[in-house]
């Protein structure tokens, strides 16, 4: 749970006369033992954590709704619904020897991206921190039962072992992270916390599809974690087209303010290409993408379209031999870049699948 200011188990010991060690022990029974109630934080005593459960501030302000998995188990995504009934999803990533958790920051999403699902909804309202910080723990939680089970051993809160838990955290799924910038930071905070998640800010990556003012602000905070753009196109006029708030922050003035992050913070920028057949995926397409990124701290990720029968039947698949012809551009003009590995994409937890679609659906 994160500290949100009149909601927070620190807000409320304190207000009961608690001693700060308290909120201690709670933080660690939370972050570090991954309990799942009040009554399991057993360093408490009975009567803090009989009150503890019997007051109105809930242990958890997202429950989980849906759970679904690949079929080769290594993508999981499931559906949560907030206090106030409203629906959003998470998805970890099984890789060798470490996970990784796709969590949402806004309830749809603002930016409107032509091929993204989560763009056809709009934006309902931004989450707390709180409701960002419970998608890892849920998984945290997934990943610890997981390992019990399997090894029977005890669970070890101090020094788990490394591949047990949540290593990196990208801010990839539902919403524009840099319009919900204080609950996003705040949320970075608690990640990187050494007594809670202890996840080091060089495992996070806050994606964003321009937001010039969230940019500017980060590079301000002088904290390092990775960016990534959601570039798409290499032209203002093409990627107008496909990314409308590139209307509100076009791509000169954008390229500026990322330039300034990377040069402050020293990081290499990850830019995002969803490939869309006959779009952006043309020679032409390549050597615009070169000739901009080509004197950048730049790589690109090349993300095959994902198929999302709300964007319309306009949007189409590439296939790989243009992929391959665009990354031999850029590594003419030095640009590296890679193609993403699709994962999850037969249950919609791939990029720019994301969607509420089970609003109505029953647990």
């Amino acid at each position: 749970m994160t500290d949100d200011k009149k909601e927070s188990i620190e807000h409320l010991l304190r207000a009961w006369g608690e001693k700060p060690y308290r909120v201690e022990q709670v933080n660690h029974g939370i972050y570090r033992e991954l309990v799942s109630h009040f009554s399991g934080i057993t360093s408490l005593p009975i009567d803090l954590r009989e009150k503890l459960e019997k007051e109105k501030i809930a242990f958890s302000v997202i429950r989980p709704v849906k759970s679904i998995r690949s079929a080769d188990g290594n993508t999981e995504k499931t559906l949560f619904e907030t206090e106030d009934k409203k629906r959003i999803e998470s998805v970890l990533m099984r890789h060798i020897g470490r996970k990784t958790v796709c969590v949402s920051s806004q309830i749809g999403c603002p930016a409107g991206c032509v091929f993204c699902a989560t763009g056809k909804m709009g934006i309902t309202r931004n989450l707390t921190a709180r409701e960002i910080v419970e998608q890892v723990l849920f998984w945290n939680r997934i990943l610890k039962e997981e390992w019990v089970k399997e090894t029977g051993e005890k669970w070890k809160p101090t020094n788990p072992p490394h591949g047990v838990r949540v290593r990196n955290i990208v801010f990839m799924g539902m919403g524009e992270p840099l319009l919900n910038y204080e609950n996003v930071l705040s949320a970075v905070k608690t990640f990187n916390d050494p007594k809670k998640f202890n996840i080091g800010v060089r495992h996070i990556t806050i994606s964003t599809v321009g937001v010039i003012p969230g940019i500017e602000r980060l590079t301000e905070e002088n904290l390092p974690v990775h960016l990534a753009l959601s570039l798409h196109a290499a032209t203002n006029d093409l990627r107008s087209e496909l990314v409308p708030m590139n209307k509100a922050f076009p791509l000169r003035k954008l390229m500026d303010a990322v330039d300034r992050f990377s040069a402050r913070s020293g990081r290499r920028i990850f830019y995002e290409y969803v490939v869309l057949d006959g779009k952006n995926n043309r020679e032409e397409d390549g050597e615009a993408l070169g000739k901009l990124l080509s004197r950048r701290l730049a790589h690109v990720n090349f993300i095959p379209y994902n198929v999302n029968p709300e964007c319309g039947k306009d949007l189409r698949k590439p296939d790989i031999e243009s992929i391959r012809r665009m990354q031999n551009i850029l590594m003419k003009y030095g640009v590296p870049s890679t193609v993403r590995m699709t994962m999850g994409d037969e249950m919609a937890a791939a990029c720019g699948q994301l969607a509420n679609k089970s609003d109505e659906e029953d647990e």
